[in-house]
Formats: C-alpha cells, sequence, structure tokens
C-alpha cells in the first residue's frame, strides 16, 4: 500500500463514491442562513467533497436539503455537516471538504 504525501491531514480515508451532481444546501451560521447550489464531487460514509463559487468558512455548519438519488450512496435529506477545509481551485471554484456530524 503506498502513502502519498499530502500537504493537508486527510482522515477521509473510506472509500468514496465520484458524483457529479447538483444539491441545495443551508450554510448555517449566527448572522444568516443561506441556501445555495453546489455541486458534489464525491460522498464517503464520514464526509463530502462540495463544489462552491465562493469561500466559506472552516467550522461552518452546513445542511442539505437533496433527497436520495440513485448516484448518491446515501441519502443527504436531514443531514448536517462541518466544514473542514476550503481550497480556491480557481477564481470562481472552491472545493470544500465537509465531514458529515450528524444524520436525522
Amino acid at each position: 500500500m503506498h502513502k502519498f504525501d499530502q500537504d493537508f491531514d486527510e482522515s477521509r480515508s473510506m472509500f468514496r463514491t465520484m458524483v457529479n451532481q447538483q444539491i441545495t444546501i443551508t450554510l448555517l451560521d449566527e448572522e444568516t442562513n443561506m441556501d445555495v447550489m453546489v455541486n458534489c464531487r464525491d460522498i464517503s460514509a464520514t464526509g463530502i467533497a462540495l463544489e462552491i463559487e465562493h469561500p466559506v468558512e472552516v467550522g461552518t455548519i452546513i445542511k442539505f436539503h437533496n433527497e436520495c438519488d440513485e448516484q448518491l450512496s446515501a441519502p443527504l435529506t436531514d443531514c448536517k455537516g462541518k466544514v473542514l477545509r476550503c481550497e480556491q481551485e480557481s477564481k470562481d471554484l472552491f472545493l470544500l471538504a465537509i465531514e458529515i456530524i450528524d444524520v436525522e
């Protein structure tokens, strides 16, 4: 088994399902709750990678609103996550690494 050097601590070592699907999330913070359409890049049992057009602060709690879909290995309805990492990939594209923290 190979170990790949990365410039961050990658703790999501679970198997990832690659997807390319638009979903709606709510960014929950102390001031406002903002609904945003994002692209789901991949999902695992413990986390999800989302593409978004603007940066999101690490630690922000988000709520997923997607219904069960044949592309996703698990439904994201009424699920909450926490932003662990936000990386800029291009001028208008940011990748969010989300830890799934609550499944209702």
